[in-house]
């Protein structure tokens, strides 16, 4: 893989971005059994900027933009979208779903060329 200094399109990083999420993810909420909703804030942000150090750590050259949803697991729908414009050779995202027995985490990674 090249030096860091030589990535300059997200694509190149996805893969690595893909292992690192559920990794940062578990990290936080791995241990966590049952889902209390007066947690939710302090967990979503633990989440966010767990995947924000590691990102910069993987690679400096983005600018990143992480967005995080917890939710009860109780069968509910959940919809999502988003729309950006962008140079697509630079910039890309990376989405992440993890869940246990109690609740539903998914992440949006968004890495923007500097």
């Amino acid at each position: 893989m090249p030096k860091d200094d030589d990535i300059t399109s997200f694509s190149k990083l996805k893969e690595e971005v893909n292992l690192a999420l559920p990794q940062c993810i578990e990290r936080v909420l791995g241990k966590v059994a049952e889902y209390h909703a007066k947690h939710v804030d302090e967990g979503s942000e633990s989440v966010g900027q767990e995947v924000l150090k590691k990102l910069q750590e993987i690679n400096a050259n983005f600018k990143y933009i992480v967005s995080t949803s917890i939710m009860e697991k109780k069968g509910a729908g959940y919809h999502t979208s988003s729309a950006v414009f962008w140079d697509a050779e630079t910039d890309g995202t990376v989405s992440y779903r993890w869940e246990n027995k109690a609740m539903i985490c998914i992440v949006h990674t968004y890495g923007i060329g500097i």
